[in-house]
């Protein structure tokens, strides 16, 4: 095994492979942004340390607007009090260019400065980023403990295993978890335990296709009323998680 690199969450994880649910890994990352979103509306909104980072950094339109719903407007609305300020300090320069130049070459390219500005101060999400670490942390564990705990290979093989989206973060954080031949056994067993759900699913959507035919319509559903819902989710993942960018520290 490669040297521990991330701390184990090894009560998360055994918990999700025992909920049997189509990906243990969505509904874990799902927790984690709920968590995060409390977070920075709760106490530490008054923690200059992590007011600071919100006004260099802020959070992606997906989670302003999570933090919008969760209804605290006054820990939200001190946050963007002072994460306005900063960005109106850092368009100051695009506003006054744009505002000065002359029509032709001189408006475009303030135009233009505007644009790089803009994007520049949006490209951050530190929830986006809190929860890419905590992804990581998930899929080093489950790996982990697939190579170490006997019981919890037998479990995970008896699950329904992740989303193809998360099938690949699990099989890249492998290489951090395992040796080299330990990763090979691990990404076989995966993909294996992958492919039998997926033909689960797809079985399980065959059957809805069928039964609204009019000889099918007095048959029982097994249990497949939602599987388009689920076919969508085994494909796509339930709230993915964006790669951060590299500016943001960890």
């Amino acid at each position: 095994m490669q040297d521990m690199k991330y701390e184990l969450e090894t009560i998360p994880v055994w918990d999700g492979v025992k909920s049997d649910c189509e990906c243990f890994l969505c509904e874990l990352m799902k927790q984690a942004e709920e968590h995060s979103v409390s977070f920075y509306l709760g106490s530490s909104v008054m923690n200059p340390e992590t007011r600071i980072r919100v006004n260099e950094y802020g959070f992606c339109p997906e989670h302003f607007e999570k933090l919008v719903a969760a209804g605290k407007p006054q820990a939200l609305a001190l946050m963007c009090d002072t994460y306005l300020a900063k960005s109106r300090e850092k368009l100051a320069g695009s506003f006054k260019a744009m505002g000065q130049a002359k029509p032709g070459r001189k408006l475009d390219s303030a135009v233009q400065g505007f644009d790089v500005s803009l994007k520049a101060r949006e490209s951050g999400c530190l929830i986006c980023t809190q929860m890419k670490g905590r992804l990581d942390r998930y899929c080093f564990t489950t790996a982990y403990l697939w190579n170490q705990d006997q019981e919890f290979r037998q479990a995970l093989a008896r699950s329904k295993g992740v989303c193809l989206h998360h099938l690949d973060a699990l099989l890249r954080m492998s290489s951090e978890a395992l040796d080299a031949m330990a990763r090979a056994e691990f990404c076989k067993a995966m993909v294996e335990l992958t492919e039998k759900n997926l033909e689960r699913i797809a079985q399980d959507v065959l059957w809805m296709t069928q039964k609204y035919k009019s000889e099918n319509i007095d048959k029982p559903w097994n249990g497949c009323e939602d599987a388009q819902k689920r076919a969508v989710f085994k494909m796509i993942g339930q709230g993915r998680v964006l790669d951060p960018l590299d500016k943001i520290p960890k």
